[in-house]
């Protein structure tokens, strides 16, 4: 990246065509899909995993964004992400673009993958390089999605973020000795909470007074009124990390370019039901490629309003 960070790209290897670990060749006009795991997650993941394959099978060149330190990829700068920072993603949708001139690029998100992925698309506004986007279990809201981690059997799904984001950071707590200013490295070294490791490292990295100023500037829900491209969102009903009430269904509703399905059950990342469960791939698989399909053979994005 620009300030000397890394991230890290997997692309789907192999083929009949292919030599052992050499990378399977597209038609230069394939279309090619970004996709984005949640907090701490990659391209090992099983969610990731099932859409990566469903789409590569369809003929698409398929990508998967590993955020810096996730997916066992290097952390070479002392600054992590954030669900506020989208310059690594512009960077990468330009790198993809580059590597694909004549394709159409598009791109999925799950959880603060999705959340990134909106903010992006917003800022974006009218000259987003991607065709078309779907944003799955996303928190929208983060002040909400906070409040609600604290409550009840929640508790659980946040110690195990916060574990997860303790492992990435003590592998390269070394960036960080004698870096000074508002950072707490012990409070982030030892977080039990998402908030905690937000409040000793994240806010500072980039540059806010508080961890509620940083969850709301980061909030995907803002950016909802500046999507100019086609956009779906799926969430569930019974989220525990993405509560139904942090969706922003009013801006939804009032732009023309986004789509809205709430499903009653499915909590996060789950949706088992389906022809493949309840160990195959969650249903929402079909529905994210049949969209992004519909995109692609139309060869024409909705107008805004």
């Amino acid at each position: 990246m620009q300030d000397n960070g890394t991230v890290a790209l997997d692309w789907p290897v192999g083929g009949p065509d292919c030599e052992a670990g050499q990378q399977h060749s597209r038609k230069d006009n394939s279309p090619v899909l970004i996709l984005l795991p949640g907090l701490t997650g990659g391209s090992g993941d099983t969610y990731v995993r099932h859409l990566l394959v469903r789409a590569w099978k369809q003929g698409w060149n398929v990508v998967v964004f590993n955020s810096r330190g996730c997916a066992d990829s290097p952390v070479t700068s002392p600054q992590f992400y954030s669900a506020s920072f989208t310059e690594d993603l512009r960077q990468v949708v330009k790198h993809v673009g580059h590597l694909f001139p004549n394709s159409r690029l598009y791109a999925a998100g799950w959880s603060l993958g999705g959340n990134i992925l909106v903010r992006y698309i917003g800022q974006e506004g009218d000259s987003c390089p991607l065709a078309g986007a779907v944003s799955l279990c996303n928190p929208f809201n983060l002040v909400i999605a906070d409040e609600d981690f604290h409550k009840g059997f929640n508790n659980v799904y946040d110690s195990a973020l916060a574990s997860a984001l303790r492992k990435i950071f003590k592998k390269h707590a070394p960036l960080f000795e004698g870096i000074g200013g508002e950072y707490d490295i012990r409070k982030a070294a030892t977080a039990r909470s998402v908030r905690d490791f937000d409040d000793g490292l994240t806010r500072v990295s980039f540059g806010y007074k508080s961890v509620d100023d940083y969850y709301r500037d980061a909030s995907s829900s803002r950016s909802i009124k500046d999507v100019k491209i086609p956009l779906l969102c799926i969430q569930a009903a019974d989220d525990p990390i993405a509560p139904a009430r942090g969706i922003p269904r009013a801006e939804i509703l009032e732009n023309g370019n986004c789509f809205l399905v709430i499903t009653p059950a499915g909590g996060h990342l789950g949706w088992i039901c389906g022809e493949e469960a309840p160990f195959g791939a969650p249903w929402t698989d079909p529905l994210v490629m049949g969209y992004l399909e519909l995109l692609e053979n139309s060869g024409v994005s909705i107008s805004p309003k």
